[in-house]
């Protein structure tokens, strides 16, 4: 079974209270980091061939 471990944080910028959830899965293949370089390297290889 997925265990997650979950988080809430709450910041208030201003007069806006943001809360912020968090899970963090034990059976995770990548990191928040990686899936999000990863996910941004393929949109601009995305946008590089559109304007090919």
């Amino acid at each position: 079974m997925d265990e997650k471990t979950i988080s809430v944080t709450e910041k208030a910028i201003g007069d806006t209270l943001y809360i912020i959830e968090s899970a963090v899965s034990s059976t995770a293949k990548e990191t928040a980091y990686d899936k999000l370089k990863r996910m941004i390297l393929s949109d601009i290889k995305s946008l590089e061939m559109r304007v090919s």
